[in-house]
């Protein structure tokens, strides 16, 4: 792990070393070898619950809320696309199944691929809950407290996976909330008028 610093400030440092042992890791990956039924749930929610961010927003899309679904949009764009790759070129962590040495289950199709690049540190998954979560609790409350439940579980099954350690999460909800703050404070304005 390559430290974060600007200036004399070294923002590696602050970051928790371990909140998770090494030991489970390497135990809650062979509890779900051994046991299909919580692999199978773990995987849904670690790696396929995205998808029902999706279909959030062609719900939007059929009921016309466009506005609504393009502050949604700029929200993601900016945790996904600009913010996390912004970090993930100053600050290189390794994921635990990489540290390990061990292979998640995985979809190498679109979800969640084995990669050897260093980007951990935030969480791209937590990043886009967070920041299709927090616009919708305010505009749709329901569908936000759904997204918001689904995002904890995602979380949850990414650490338990091996994809992510807990700081890891925690920092990419807090993206996802800068990139929604911004969208609302700033660009939805913009769209209203």
């Amino acid at each position: 792990m390559v430290p974060l610093s600007f200036n004399r400030i070294n923002f590696g440092s602050l970051l928790p070393k371990k909140m998770i042992s090494n030991k489970t890791y390497l135990s809650w990956h062979k509890k779900l070898e051994e046991n299909s039924m919580l692999k199978s749930i773990v995987v849904f929610f670690g790696l396929y619950s995205l998808l029902l961010i999706y279909a959030a927003g062609l719900y939007l899309l059929v009921l016309g809320k466009y506005k609504e679904l393009i502050l949604l949009l700029v929200s993601f764009v900016l945790a996904r696309i600009i913010i996390n790759p912004l970090v993930f070129l100053v600050y290189k962590r390794q994921r635990p199944y990489q540290k390990l040495n061990f292979v998640p289950p995985h979809n190498a199709w679109l979800f969640s691929n084995i990669t050897a690049r260093y980007n951990s540190f935030p969480s791209d998954h937590a990043a886009s809950f967070a920041s299709i979560a927090a616009p919708l609790v305010i505009f749709f409350p329901l569908l936000g407290g759904v997204i918001i439940i689904i995002a904890i579980f995602n979380g949850l099954s990414r650490i338990v996976l091996g994809y992510h350690y807990i700081s890891d999460i925690l920092a990419g909800w807090l993206v996802g909330l800068l990139a929604a703050w911004v969208a609302m404070g700033w660009i939805w304005p913009i769209v209203l008028h």
